[in-house]
């Protein structure tokens, strides 16, 4: 016979009623543990369908996100008072729309791991490894993508290219020949691109819409300051 001790006064049990109490304790164990395994998966299966959802809105919003965030960053923070043109260039754009479409695969790689995957340490080891390298992927395109834009002043062009992380100046001083390329299609003479040329480099510029309407005091002053004249050079677009 057993006694168990309460509050100071003893309590006759049998053995048998020992085993029972041992047993007792054992199950509730198994079941709190079963609870929490299956809390462990809800809150896996709620974090998944979290990451899931988060793709998707970020694959159909990608384009719109990308663009806004360039033109916002550039024209808060890098364009100037003294800049006579400042654009992004296309590759700007593109690179950050990439890192928003590359992101939501990667959310639902994690997601199905997630899915198909018990909770244990290393799959949480996995889990932080793969958010920290989307967090990366994040910053570094993010980063190449905001860098990436060019303008002019009275010195000169300066361009800051993908993948450079320093931006390179070309002095008007050192101008050869500024040359603009039309092309004609079905009668209609198009503006293309404008190309600075410079001892060992060219740097073409498309014509966009904004720079067509910009560029005129950048040609003007080269032309009277530098005295570097703009050929016009027509290219004829085969019709098929």
């Amino acid at each position: 016979m057993f006694f168990l001790h309460i509050l100071g006064r003893k309590f006759p049990i049998q053995a048998g009623d020992f085993l029972l109490l041992v047993e007792y304790i054992l199950w509730k164990y198994r079941e709190l543990e079963k609870g929490n395994n299956i809390l462990s998966a809800h809150n896996a299966d709620r974090a998944g369908s979290l990451l899931i959802t988060i793709a998707v809105i970020l694959l159909f919003a990608s384009v719109p996100i990308g663009i806004f965030i360039v033109t916002f960053i550039h024209h808060s923070f890098y364009l100037d008072r003294s800049h006579w043109f400042f654009d992004s260039p296309m590759s700007s754009y593109i690179t950050m729309v990439a890192v928003f479409l590359i992101i939501p695969v990667l959310l639902i790689i994690i997601a199905i791991y997630l899915f198909k995957t018990d909770e244990s340490r290393k799959r949480s080891f996995n889990v932080f490894i793969a958010s920290t390298f989307t967090l990366l992927i994040m910053a570094a395109g993010g980063y190449l993508s905001i860098d990436n834009y060019y303008y002019m002043d009275k010195n000169g062009l300066y361009y800051d290219e993908l993948w450079k992380l320093e931006q390179t100046e070309y002095s008007w001083d050192e101008i050869t020949e500024m040359k603009q390329i039309n092309k004609k299609e079905g009668g209609t003479l198009t503006p293309d691109k404008v190309i600075f040329t410079y001892e060992d480099k060219k740097i073409e510029l498309s014509l966009t819409p904004k720079l067509r309407n910009e560029i005129d005091p950048v040609i003007d002053y080269i032309e009277n300051a530098k005295g570097v004249e703009l050929v016009m050079e027509n290219i004829t677009v085969d019709e098929e």
